[in-house]
């Protein structure tokens, strides 16, 4: 099938171009569509694939891999085999574990992306089907309403009322207006196309049908390469560990350079420079803390199992860090907060039947071509409605209709029946009865009072208005036209009970020092009344009215967003506006579901969106929920939490005992011709201990940890490595002053044995702020490890291996109380301090507070 360009179809006729196509108003059958499948392809713009040769690079030229690496050879080229052989044990171990769990975890998001595969109402042969977007070939015909994500460009064959974002692709954020009709000349320019339709945009109100003309690659957004290659953002977690790195490899590079010019000071004439140079080779391999990619990678990838076992998927792995940071969500509380399981609870009206009748009438035409789709209202008027009421539907036909936005927060129909017609607008009482000009003030007041005793039991209120119209013209009626004089039928109640799990995850979000804000399009006696229930609100004044909100200073819109946690009649550019102010003080997270969310919820900290939310809201948001629940969320942000308390965890136990061997061996170099430890035992060492510390990502987490929103706090972790990391100095340096007089074999022994036992010992030094005797039981894994590499460390001295190959030497049994005695030091010293340390912190916030 011939490929042509859009501007070809925009000035011919809707029948030339189904001819043109080879298609009609029916669809096309399933054995044509998958012919077109097979010669057009999958209508898809692919992004670059992560394969395992990409995951295998970027690990194999990761900067400590390319350090290790340069150091292999550098032993290799100098004959010491033995010592380029370990290194590269090293770096085959690193890479293939790091290979694995990156490969495992991006294979798992993948698998998650397809669950979120969007899918586009379709004809085939003549009947209306959910069908995935990518399956989609030219000539198909597919049926849009607002919130669509326009799947593969196409032109449209009937509109009504249609507007459409284009701003993806022409930079104009302005939605425009489209038609169905024939232009008088073909059009170049895609802003200019009134009649076409083009991939990626956005249905921002009406519906329309609409053939394919264009899929995948072959589409207007498909030639743009660039919008394929879109970087994935980094979280704070990621971006934290990075600057780690980036510290470590200064400090090093600096630190040896220092060393090796104190060498050739002290050691004058002295010095043998291959031996400085192996010595410093694996000093630094030591003090780089080359799993924490890994260990990173770990830690996300668990947390996204974990989540999606709860019905929460993630699209990007990185947004899981970004999730532990959250101290402010903000949500509408329908769905969210209470169970969106609307049913109809009372009617004012002189004809209750009469007001349901129309109230049906006036529900959008695409609920009854997405049966699967009607919720909310829409579901609880059908269930109210009896056989009899269902039966005289069948007598009236929907002329013309526009849908309910958040700006008209109401919607209009024109229906016939026996060649009369009837206005019938729904929507907001405010807003309905405003367009009623045949209400006596009696009659109003007695309105007003029913509405508010309604709100007050939390019960939402539609109203419906209808007047008797002459149309001359069907095809040009203007609904939007006549949108006056009105007749007030009657409000419809419909309650909406909270969630039996509202109350209780509302203190528990209290509990972990999340704040929860609703912003909601609801009046300000219903959101007040869900508000009380809840214990977010017990004043009505204290509720804020998005007018309110938007007639205030930008001083005072910034108090009201930051103390208030209830915003009733808000509208998309308000929540927007109330985001914007609060993330001047908080990490914020937003759940939003409708079309206008879009803006809040690219730029909220963290997104959050149902399955079944617009296309648009599913697209920008980051954390999809399968189920809508606020537990689901508060899941989430525990969840990222603990990712990030075991990802600080391993960062502070892997730096600062390693800087600390690392400056202590260095400093007792310039005392003594020989290396304190040998570059095989180094490495060892180096191996050995990374073990139980990889181990620490599936550590267990206390409650008292997850109560503070976190970051990765970079002056924290410094001051931790350079403190603690000193108090290792010092305890090593007693060691050297201890065996300085001994034979070197004996000195290397008990250094290794000593260093080894002292970072076992600050494993569970830091996995806690509390003493360590009354931290959370560890994991039997982390456990496991650590008296493992205890036992390795004390033993291997007296195998042959230690002796052959180590060149160690077995310890005599008077040392043995010195080197217990150097371990339970750095213990009690380090633990005094790390009490203190953080104790003094905890005043400080208190103060700042």
């Amino acid at each position: 099938m011939e490929n042509k360009n859009f501007s070809f179809y925009t000035n011919i006729s809707a029948d030339d171009v189904l001819l043109e196509l080879q298609t009609s108003v029916h669809g096309l059958d399933e054995q044509e569509v998958a012919k077109r499948l097979m010669l057009c392809g999958y209508n898809e713009i692919k992004e670059t694939d992560v394969t395992w040769v990409t995951i295998l690079k970027n690990q194999l030229l990761s900067p400590f891999m390319c350090i290790f690496f340069v150091i292999a050879l550098s032993y290799l080229f100098t004959k010491q085999v033995a010592e380029a052989i370990f290194i590269f044990v090293i770096i085959f171990v690193n890479v293939v574990t790091g290979f694995y769990q990156e490969y495992r975890s991006n294979t798992a998001m993948q698998l998650l992306k397809k669950c979120l595969m969007s899918q586009v109402t379709v004809k085939r042969g003549d009947t209306e089907m959910n069908v995935s977007i990518n399956t989609l070939v030219p000539g198909d015909i597919i049926c849009l309403y607002a919130g669509d994500i326009i799947p593969a460009d196409c032109r449209f064959i009937t509109t009504e009322s249609l507007s459409v974002d284009e701003s993806s692709l022409t930079g104009e954020s302005i939605a425009v207006v489209k038609t169905s009709d024939q232009l008088p000349d073909a059009v170049q320019d895609m802003y200019k196309a009134e009649n076409i339709g083009f991939t990626g945009t956005i249905i921002t109100e009406g519906k329309a049908t609409a053939v394919v003309i264009a899929t995948g690659l072959k589409t207007a957004l498909g030639s743009i390469a660039a919008l394929t290659n879109t970087p994935t953002a980094k979280s704070n977690l990621e971006q934290g560990s990075a600057k780690v790195m980036r510290l470590v490899l200064y400090l090093i590079g600096f630190s040896l350079l220092l060393t090796a010019l104190f060498h050739i000071i002290t050691h004058q004439g002295k010095i043998n420079f291959l031996d400085l140079l192996l010595f410093s080779a694996a000093l630094a391999i030591t003090a780089i803390p080359e799993w924490l990619p890994m260990v990173i990678t770990f830690c996300l990838s668990q947390g996204a199992a974990k989540l999606k076992q709860n019905n929460v998927i993630v699209k990007r792995l990185s947004a899981i860090g970004d999730l532990g940071s959250i101290n402010v969500f903000c949500t509408d509380k329908t769905g969210t907060l209470t169970e969106n399981s609307l049913r109809v609870e009372d009617i004012y009206s002189q004809d209750p039947d009469l007001t349901l009748l129309y109230a049906i009438l006036s529900s959008p035409a695409q609920s009854a071509s997405k049966e699967s789709n009607v919720k909310g209202f829409d579901l609880a008027l059908q269930k109210k409605m009896s056989p009899e009421l269902t039966a005289q539907l069948e007598s009236y036909k929907v002329i013309k209709e526009v849908p309910f936005t958040p700006q008209k927060r109401c919607c209009f129909s024109l229906v016939e029946k026996e060649n009369s017609y009837t206005f019938i607008t729904k929507g907001s009482p405010d807003i309905v009865l405003s367009k009623c000009s045949f209400l006596s003030p009696q009659e109003r007041e007695a309105i007003d009072q029913w509405i508010v005793t309604e709100e007050l039991k939390g019960n939402r209120i539609l109203a419906i208005a209808t007047k008797k119209a002459q149309v001359a013209d069907q095809a040009s009626y203007d609904v939007l036209a006549n949108d006056e004089g009105y007749e007030t039928i009657g409000l419809i109640g419909f309650q909406d009970p909270l969630k039996q799990t509202a109350l209780a995850t509302v203190k528990k979000a209290e509990s972990l020092g999340i704040q929860i804000k609703i912003l909601s399009g609801d009046s300000k006696h219903v959101c007040f009344t869900i508000a009380k229930q809840l214990g977010l609100e017990d004043n009505l004044e204290n509720v804020v009215l998005g007018a309110d909100f938007e007639n205030s200073t930008e001083e005072q819109k910034t108090f009201l967003a930051n103390n208030r946690s209830v915003f009733a009649r808000v509208s998309p550019q308000q929540k927007y506006e109330i985001i914007s102010h609060l993330q001047k003080k908080y990490s914020v997270g937003y759940m939003g579901d409708g079309i206008n969310d879009a803006p809040a919820l690219k730029i909220a900290h963290v997104s959050f969106a149902v399955n079944d939310a617009a296309p648009v809201a599913r697209e920008a948001a980051e954390i999809i929920l399968l189920r809508q629940s606020l537990s689901s969320v508060i899941l989430g942000i525990e969840e990222g939490r603990r990712t990030i308390i075991n990802t600080i965890k391993y960062t502070k136990m892997t730096n600062a005992p390693s800087f600390g061997h690392f400056y202590a061996l260095s400093i007792a170099s310039l005392f003594v011709l020989y290396p304190p430890m040998l570059p095989m035992q180094l490495l060892f060492l180096n191996l050995l201990t990374d073990l139980p510390m990889i181990a620490i990502s599936t550590d267990t987490v206390s409650y008292e940890e997850l109560k503070k929103p976190l970051n990765y706090d970079m002056t924290d972790i410094a001051i931790v490595i350079l403190i603690f990391g000193f108090i290792v100095t010092i305890c090593d340096l007693s060691i050297f002053a201890i065996f300085k007089s001994h034979f070197p074999e004996t000195l290397q022994t008990s250094w290794f044995i000593t260093s080894t036992l002292s970072e076992i010992v600050f494993i569970f030094l830091f996995r806690t702020k509390l003493p360590f005797f009354r931290a959370t039981r560890p994991t039997a894994i982390l456990v496991g490890l650590s008296v493992f590499v205890a036992l390795t460390a004390i033993l291997l001295p007296f195998t042959r291996l230690g002796t052959k190959v180590f060149l160690f030497s077995p310890p005599q049994w008077e040392h043995v109380p010195w080197l217990a005695g150097v371990v339970l030091l750095n213990l009690c010293i380090a633990e005094s301090i790390k009490l203190t340390y953080y104790y003094f912190k905890g005043k400080r916030r208190q103060i700042i507070k």
